[in-house]
């Protein structure tokens, strides 16, 4: 199994050990990820296998039946996350120096940096996935009022995160360098336009590969009046032959309070009982993991 981000920056990142905090605090769906070095700067080639003829029983003295593993290669491009910030001269010197006011302004540069990447990460790459792929079922609604609910199960070399061997160079997950070799210039656009400012750059490769046809699948068009079925979740997990401890079930936290009613309905409070305890943390030994960069009940309905 590959590293998170906080464990590879525990070992690669000395310069800016701190700054995978910054980028996972408010994305912790991209806190958990497996990440797995890719096989060159700005791709992964893996292969994949599409047929497997294993051995077989035979008689005694009988000849042995073929095995093969028949696959083909396969490219997965990373995508760049990344940005420019730039500071007016005047600014600058107010805070006593470029160097200090970027230091001030990238913890929360880089914690929306991280936000941003786990949103395209569920959306674009996990959700577009089971829905491309035929691993989606829908909760029913037809309004654009929706959650979705991501299962995912991380197997190594297949189903991962990935980053560029270009990672870790600087110490730090982004990469971060001066614009203009960190001397003034006039800026073209955005709110200083015209105004002479220092830039700094934030870059870092990463991706996401599903190499695993049963490793993704996800319920798409849950709202209060179309709550999942528990037999729902169950076979949700089922597809992806779920495992505790390599499977995460991703979903908004107002997704997750719509579960709830399974175990409110089952409760048992005697007349001394003072805590109404409706929470959830795991379905069938799962850990549900929420993010609140999924939309909050206002994907649209889509056709399944």
């Amino acid at each position: 199994m590959g590293k998170t981000l906080k464990e590879l920056a525990g070992l690669y990142a000395s310069r800016q050990p701190k700054q995978v905090d910054d980028l996972t605090e408010e994305a912790p769906v991209l806190g958990i990820i497996p990440f797995e070095e890719a096989s060159h700067d700005l791709w992964n080639m893996y292969e994949s296998v599409d047929e497997v003829q294993g051995a077989g029983w035979v008689q005694m003295n009988a000849p042995l039946p073929p095995v093969d593993v028949t696959g083909e290669l396969r490219k997965v491009d990373l995508a760049i996350l990344g940005g420019e910030i730039e500071c007016p001269e005047d600014m600058a010197n107010m805070f006593g120096g470029r160097e200090k006011y970027f230091a001030r302004k990238l913890p929360r540069v880089v914690r929306r940096s991280g936000m941003s990447a786990e949103r395209r990460i569920l959306y674009d790459n996990f959700r577009a996935w089971a829905l491309d792929h035929g691993r989606a079922v829908s909760a029913g609604s037809a309004a654009d009022n929706c959650y979705s609910i991501v299962a995912v199960r991380f197997v190594p070399g297949e189903t991962c995160g990935l980053y560029s061997p270009r990672c870790f160079r600087q110490g730090a997950v982004l990469d971060t360098r001066p614009v203009n070799g960190g001397e003034l210039y006039k800026a073209a656009s955005g709110a200083y336009q015209g105004v002479l400012v220092y830039g700094m750059r934030l870059k870092a490769y990463l991706g996401v590969q599903i190499a695993n046809r049963h490793s993704v699948a996800a319920v798409v068009n849950a709202s209060a009046e179309h709550v999942p079925t528990a037999d729902m979740i169950d076979d949700l997990l089922a597809d992806v032959r779920a495992t505790p401890g390599s499977t995460f079930l991703f979903m908004h936290e107002k997704a997750k309070n719509l579960l709830q009613r399974y175990k409110g309905g089952a409760l048992q409070v005697d007349p001394a009982g003072r805590d109404m305890d409706r929470r959830i943390t795991h379905w069938n030994g799962i850990e549900i993991v929420t993010s609140y960069n999924f939309e909050d009940g206002t994907e649209k309905s889509l056709s399944v």
